[in-house]
């Protein structure tokens, strides 16, 4: 005789797993992914348009345009990263006074 899933969950006592709720990791895991995607981006971009400005045939001023848009970046990059971690934790926050038993 062979038993399905749910059979041997009441025979030996287990508790099925909830099919109908989402997976709890999949938002901070996609969370962190786009931070690190967005830090990296803000401060590659102006980095590298600071490098391109500082070419010989543009402006020839070889460090001071790549390290501006590296400070620039910088800066970007700290203010959106604020933002997100702000934003995401008053939404952690609500969601735990949502979830409280009262």
């Amino acid at each position: 005789m062979t038993l399905t899933r749910e059979e041997l969950c009441n025979r030996v006592g287990e508790i099925k797993p909830d099919k109908s709720k989402p997976k709890e990791w999949v938002k901070p895991l996609w969370f962190l992914f786009s931070i690190g995607w967005y830090v990296a981006l803000s401060v590659a971009i102006p980095t590298g348009l600071g490098f391109w400005l500082d070419r010989p045939d543009n402006f020839d001023t070889h460090p001071l345009y790549t390290l501006i848009g590296f400070g620039l970046g910088t800066i970007i990059a700290f203010y959106g990263l604020y933002r997100m971690l702000r934003r995401f934790y008053l939404e952690q926050k609500a969601q735990e006074k949502n979830q409280k038993p009262e």
